[in-house]
């Protein structure tokens, strides 16, 4: 197992040499500073979330109060539809009701952010502040202490090294006057006398610098030693560290994921028209991986694998000290430590599925959600999983004549098209005998199983998608028909004639023929359930993926 992204391997010193970067406190400054920006982070989101949510509810409140005055305006003229009759008013009305209708799913969206979204993030935001209180709090005692063991090594020696020095100095000078006494002999009485004097003061600075040099060695040395017997505890706490903040990150970096998958899931249900914002967020977190992220944190500002030896205790010596860079380099050593983990339960998710289509059948489309159980997210908010095969990328357009929402159809029953009005079977092309004999069979089809039209209405075939509006098929089908789009089965379905199949409610089913009497052709995405010569399904119990 590659050991590259792991923390405990990244953040020790930046390079050999002297500075910040030696005694390991750019890995560890650099640390600290995630884990407090991870903590800035969880709060200003949920700030977010609190806002949206206000923002969501006093629209949805807007909303209802606006589709509620009908109801409050009685005989006082505030109903749109009061001055009319039939299906203007009736139209009317409708635009109130579904307002009100539209404001209660606004409610229920800001009740869903603060709940599943929301209150999830300030509890991991709690979580975060706690764990820097017990966990961070102490280490960073410890960090100080070291920090401060490390000055009074680098002070000691300075003193030591300069008394040293000094010792040198003052010895060099005795000498030169010790040879100019011996040369000044001859000369006047008064010269003598001076070099004498000056003699004396060199002998008496070298005598303290003697006893000074002693009590400094003797700090320096300590002081090196106690640091030596500190570092091993160090570099063990510190490495635990590291991994727990590992493990902190990885588990944050999930949660932000399927938090914000829940919230492009809640959007997306309540609001179709806002679905290009949430395939944006869809398609930018698809991108996201926890390891990738941490690779790329740990390359960017990761300080390097070498660990810093303590400094080692190193005699005066004139020949080799003289010149005060090579006195000051720290060896090192490579950090090859192995990743223990203290993480109980790694939390997984799942990529969610793409929005539910917008409601073009007769009756309203359940959300998608409802049948899909696959994944879920730490915050108990369901991720559905997106079933095999792409979905068309471009919504379909209206088919003329064809109304849209629970008033289309207003006998509950559709009109097949003419041979004429049907010249083609949705891509140009004419219609074959199959087709032909399926228009000849069946001009009608089978009531949909909806509790809100009494059973009895049978729904319009939803809309289909141009060549030029889907970007052409999407595969090829067991047989070598071409693929042309995918349907999501809302109802469950059984078979009548040999011809057709079964399928149960949830089902993708990819179309591969779609003539004009509303009864296509395709087969199911679940292999194991397919029957062969069975591909005839009826397009009203299916909606456009």
């Amino acid at each position: 197992m590659s050991t590259q992204r792991d923390f405990c391997n990244s953040f020790w010193s930046g390079s050999g040499g002297a500075g910040d970067g030696a005694s390991g406190q750019a890995g560890v400054n650099v640390l600290f500073s995630r884990i407090r920006g991870a903590q800035r982070t969880l709060e200003n989101l949920r700030a977010f979330w609190e806002e949206r949510g206000k923002i969501e509810e006093e629209y949805g409140r807007r909303l209802v109060g606006l589709g509620m005055r009908k109801a409050e305006g009685g005989g006082g003229g505030v109903f749109l539809g009061k001055d009319e009759i039939g299906e203007v008013r009736n139209s009317l009305s409708t635009l109130e009701l579904e307002t009100h209708k539209l404001g209660q799913a606004h409610l229920s969206l800001a009740s869903q952010i603060r709940k599943e979204i929301e209150e999830p993030c300030a509890l991991l935001l709690s979580r975060v502040v706690d764990w820097r209180r017990t966990v961070m709090g102490p280490v960073e005692k410890k960090f100080k202490m070291k920090a401060g063991q490390e000055s009074y090594v680098a002070k000691a020696k300075e003193k030591y090294y300069a008394d040293c020095a000094r010792i040198g100095s003052y010895t060099q000078q005795i000498a030169q006057l010790v040879d100019q006494e011996s040369s000044s002999s001859s000369s006047a009485a008064a010269s003598a006398s001076d070099i004498a004097t000056e003699l004396q003061k060199a002998r008496t600075k070298l005598k303290r610098a003697e006893q000074s040099v002693g009590s400094n060695e003797k700090d320096y040395g300590a002081f090196t030693k106690a640091l030596a017997d500190m570092m091993p505890g160090w570099e063990r706490d510190w490495k635990e560290f590291c991994d727990r903040a590992q493990d902190l990150e990885e588990e944050r970096i999930d949660f932000l994921k399927d938090n914000l998958w829940a919230y492009a899931n809640a959007v997306s249900s309540v609001c179709v028209a806002d679905d290009e914002s949430c395939e944006t967020i869809r398609t930018v977190l698809d991108q996201l991986e926890t390891d990738r992220d941490l690779l790329g944190f740990v390359q960017e500002y990761g300080t390097g694998n070498l660990i810093p030896n303590p400094p080692e205790f190193i005699p005066y010596n004139p020949a080799t000290t003289s010149s005060s860079s090579s006195s000051n380099v720290t060896s090192t050593r490579p950090a090859r430590f192995i990743r223990s983990s203290s993480k109980n339960d790694r939390l997984t998710t799942t990529t969610p599925p793409p929005p539910p289509a917008a409601a073009t059948t007769a009756s309203a489309a359940p959300p998608y959600a409802a049948h899909n159980n696959s994944g879920t997210t730490n915050n108990n908010s369901t991720i559905s999983a997106p079933p095999p095969g792409p979905p068309p990328s471009v919504p379909p357009p209206n088919v003329p004549g064809q109304g849209q929402g629970q008033g289309a159809g207003r006998g509950g029953q559709t009109q097949p098209q003419t041979q004429t009005q049907a010249a083609g079977n949705g891509n140009g092309a004419p219609l074959d005998a199959r087709t032909a004999a399926a228009l000849e069979r069946r001009l009608t089809l089978p009531p949909q199983p909806n509790a809100e039209n009494g059973g009895d209405m049978t729904a319009l075939v939803p809309p289909m998608p141009t060549a030029t509006g889907s970007g052409g098929t999407t595969g090829v089908s067991t047989n070598g028909s071409k693929i042309l789009f995918y349907v999501e089965a809302l109802y469950d379905y059984t078979a009548t004639i040999p011809e057709e199949f079964n399928f149960q409610a949830g089902d993708i089913i990819a179309v591969t023929d779609i003539p004009d009497d509303g009864w296509w052709s395709g087969e199911l995405l679940d292999e194991k359930r397919r029957e062969e010569g069975r591909n005839v399904f009826p397009s009203n119990f299916v909606r456009l993926f």
